[in-house]
């Protein structure tokens, strides 16, 4: 008799398959999935609540409401408060529960589960601001023009809202993973991004003085919703470079959640 020696073989970890693992812990929770459905909703929805708005105040001698088609895109600001919460808590619940061990024991290479979820996050915030955009245009041009209003919104500008909303709302997913993977607090990561996006605006803006009241306009949310814009009064940011600067803040807050992540244990 001889000794029959079992052979196991085990597929190698790949950058994809680590992709792919993270796309099943998201979409396994309803929550997570629920959260991405409600800023795609928001995002287009208010282009419909837009459009109603101007018909009912159609003829009111100051209406509150502009025509630009810029305006149909107002949910953005909600899309994103949605986004950085949602992606803050994808990248804390994992060190909250000790769940991220497994994927450490089977790729070892943090950066690598960093990054992909990075690409997740930044990937599925792209495809609802996309959507979201383009629903909240599309909505917004047929109920008014079917009211006799009017609503134009094409070439470079339809580019613009719809390209620009969506990367910028790709940027701020990958600052909520960010500011996650920095934190490792679930309150903590909420309270900072809600700060980030909405407090620290207002309070730089309300500063006495004028240095600081500028500084407001390199803030991510401040710079990035210049993307709505047509025409930038002077002073401000270009719409295209605020997008830049959003992403920027992105890029450096994942920088230094990598660096924190590669040197501090689970």
């Amino acid at each position: 008799m001889t000794n029959a020696k079992r052979a196991t073989w085990m597929a190698p970890v790949t950058f994809r398959r680590v992709l792919r693992a993270e796309a099943i812990k998201l979409s396994t929770l309803p929550s997570f999935v629920w959260a991405f459905v409600l800023a795609y909703a928001l995002l287009g929805g208010f282009g419909l609540l837009t459009a109603i708005a101007r018909i009912m105040q159609r003829d009111a001698a100051t209406p509150t409401l502009s025509a630009g088609a810029g305006t149909a895109l107002t949910g953005v600001q909600g899309a994103q408060l949605v986004i950085i919460l949602l992606t803050a808590v994808f990248a804390t619940t994992e060190f909250a529960h000790q769940t991220v061990q497994p994927s450490y024991l089977a790729e070892p290479r943090r950066l690598r589960v960093l990054a992909s979820k990075a690409v997740l996050v930044g990937g599925l915030s792209l495809l609802v601001g996309a959507a979201g955009a383009t629903t909240a245009l599309l909505t917004a041009a047929v109920v008014s023009r079917s009211a006799g209003l009017p609503f134009e919104v094409e070439g470079p500008y339809a580019v613009q809202l719809v390209v620009g909303s969506a990367v910028y709302l790709a940027a701020i997913g990958v600052t909520g993973l960010a500011i996650g993977a920095l934190l490792r607090s679930t309150v903590g990561a909420i309270i900072t991004g809600l700060v980030l996006l909405n407090v620290l605006p207002l309070l730089l803006g309300a500063a006495p003085f004028e240095g600081i009241r500028d500084a407001a306009g390199y803030l991510p949310s401040t710079a990035g919703l210049m993307i709505l814009q047509e025409h930038v009064p002077a002073g401000l940011v270009e719409p295209w470079f605020g997008v830049c600067i959003a992403v920027a803040w992105a890029g450096v807050l994942l920088v230094t959640a990598a660096l924190v992540t590669r040197r501090t244990d689970a």
